[in-house]
């Protein structure tokens, strides 16, 4: 499979960055998900999967300034355009949500499945096939199905053609590059609201999560019954990868049931103590 695309989100909730290349450990791309905005007066997490995020911190978009020694190496374009980094970006983020605000930093713990170690959501990784695009754009074509509603790490290039949720069969298998990179793909992605709000210039459309909810929903256990679309992923071995590099999926594929039940299980033991982390 080949990598189309490449994005990392250094702020979680804000529009993120498309790279050339990237680095990836077990915390996932190097610097993804590194902030959270966090209320300074009561300390919640504004940037909340399951509830309300304020749109106007989705509609702020974050690059990191890899040359910048400094406590935010960051670059916060705002929804009106104007651009602060470093220490202007708290007050600017503040005036801008109408509460004191500040940017938390993740550490750099090893990821893994309900353990990502920075502030994604449940994995390290995340990846989506164009022919999953291909295939929802079949089902419903009067959807702008663009892969920045899913805000992937890898578009991966399987080709175009409809008629499968194709990560389905890279459940259970690594995904291996030319340095050395072995992503090990273990859960599909459950999909939340977030794929159907304003996304740039694409509308809001709930269309979106009723569509794969209707064609692809997987019984995730103790997480409960969720549609789904990309897959989530560990990182077995670390390294560097390019776009235009292909990925090349290692060992048969099993049933998607019978990969997810494996992930699940482990997913569980670790989180009761059972295994080593």
């Amino acid at each position: 499979m080949g990598v189309l695309a490449i994005w990392r989100y250094p702020v979680k909730a804000m529009l993120g960055e498309s790279l050339p290349e990237t680095y990836v450990d077990h915390a996932g791309c190097d610097g993804d998900r590194k902030y959270v905005a966090v209320d300074v007066d009561t300390g919640e997490t504004i940037a909340n999967k399951r509830g309300p995020t304020h749109p106007a911190l989705r509609a702020c978009r974050a690059a990191l300034l890899a040359d910048r020694d400094a406590p935010l190496p960051l670059r916060v374009t705002l929804p009106d355009g104007e651009v602060v980094e470093g220490a202007d970006i708290e007050p600017a983020l503040s005036s801008l949500l109408g509460r004191r605000v500040r940017l938390q930093a993740a550490g750099e713990a090893p990821g893994r499945f309900a353990a990502p170690g920075r502030h994604q959501d449940f994995a390290p990784v995340h990846v989506l096939t164009t022919r999953t695009l291909a295939h929802l754009r079949a089902l419903q074509p009067e959807v702008a199905w663009d892969p920045r509603r899913f805000r992937p790490n890898f578009l991966l290039d399987d080709g175009d053609a409809p008629g499968a949720f194709s990560e389905d069969a890279l459940l259970g298998r690594d995904l291996r590059g030319p340095s050395g990179l072995a992503l090990a793909v273990g859960l599909p992605t459950p999909r939340c609201v977030v794929v159907t709000r304003a996304h740039e210039e694409l509308a809001a459309d709930p269309r979106t999560l009723r569509t794969i909810a209707e064609h692809h929903e997987f019984d995730l256990g103790p997480f409960g019954r969720h549609a789904c679309a990309g897959a989530y992923a560990e990182t077995r071995s670390p390294g560097r990868v390019r776009v235009g590099e292909v990925l090349i999926p290692d060992g048969d594929p099993d049933s998607p049931s019978a990969a997810i039940a494996t992930s699940l299980a482990r997913v569980q033991a670790l989180l009761a103590g059972e295994a080593p982390a």
